[in-house]
């Protein structure tokens, strides 16, 4: 059976549980050869499940090759060895997944700089960083593929008057996610500007959100899952990632999606939803 990412090497950030993980082993399904990139290496080093090996287990077992790649992504040294170890063990690079994230849930009068800095450090400019890093592969094997992770916080809440007894914001918070959903509007633009910026070297670049809440392991730690009634599975953002990767460049760039929305756009099933079974790659 032919797999749409076979011969393709990626790179996916954040790869340690939740939607990193999804996407890790939905591509790996696919045939892709991934290079997982988290600072969890090891299962227990955590205060939070899921590890790089426990993913590589996974992928290993169903067929699939990866690496492990140890990085905290704040940390410029530590990003500047991630796609050179993914060259020297895999040859190229051609996708590109920024999915790791970091925030901290405060009100903006509340917020250290350092942790301002760190925020922004994560989900901006080391997407940046990692993409000016695979350029040079991408070009050499005739284009590639970026997924930017964002997030559905970049909606402006409504202005003034306010009412406290309503939701602030999808995640029930009355303060805190300012700060994160501005360093994900950042991405947002930066992504519009560099889909066009590459579109030359038939590398494509989008971001893509969930629609409704996944339960990922960081999100239910920071108290943000509040309900179950609304409720995405991480395989429809691992499914849409798929999507984004295994399409000609010059016919999806510069977008700036939600997952769902993608989805039913190029009539792909989603699991649970519209009476679809199990989603491909899932059940290994």
């Amino acid at each position: 059976m032919h797999k749409k990412l076979a011969g393709k090497v990626a790179i996916v950030t954040g790869a340690s549980r939740g939607i990193g993980a999804a996407i890790a082993v939905r591509l790996a399904a696919e045939g892709a050869k991934v290079a997982l990139v988290a600072r969890t290496v090891e299962p227990g080093t955590s205060k939070l499940a899921g590890s790089l090996k426990e993913v590589a287990d996974r992928i290993r077992t169903m067929g699939g090759e990866c690496i492990c790649i140890g990085a905290n992504l704040a940390k410029e040294d530590q990003r500047s060895h991630i796609v050179s170890e993914t060259l020297a063990q895999f040859g190229g690079v051609d996708i590109l997944i920024n999915n790791a994230a970091w925030c901290r849930y405060q009100a903006c009068h509340e917020q250290k700089l350092e942790d301002v800095r760190k925020t922004l450090e994560i989900n901006m400019v080391a997407p940046l960083h990692l993409t000016q890093q695979c350029l040079e592969s991408m070009q050499a094997r005739g284009g590639g593929w970026v997924v930017n992770l964002s997030s559905a916080t970049v909606n402006h809440p409504q202005p003034a008057p306010y009412d406290f007894n309503e939701r602030y914001t999808r995640f029930n918070l009355k303060d805190g996610p300012t700060i994160y959903a501005s360093s994900k509007a950042a991405l947002e633009r930066m992504t519009a500007g560099m889909a066009i910026e590459l579109a030359r070297f038939n590398i494509a670049v989008n971001t893509l959100a969930p629609v409704e809440a996944v339960a990922s392991e960081g999100a239910v730690e920071l108290g943000v899952i509040d309900s179950v009634a609304h409720m995405e599975p991480v395989e429809a953002m691992a499914e849409a990632t798929l999507q984004l990767c295994s399409r000609p460049q010059d016919q999806l760039s510069g977008r700036i999606l939600l997952s769902l929305e993608l989805l039913r756009e190029l009539g792909v099933a989603v699991q649970g939803l519209d009476g679809a079974g199990p989603m491909p790659g899932y059940s290994l």
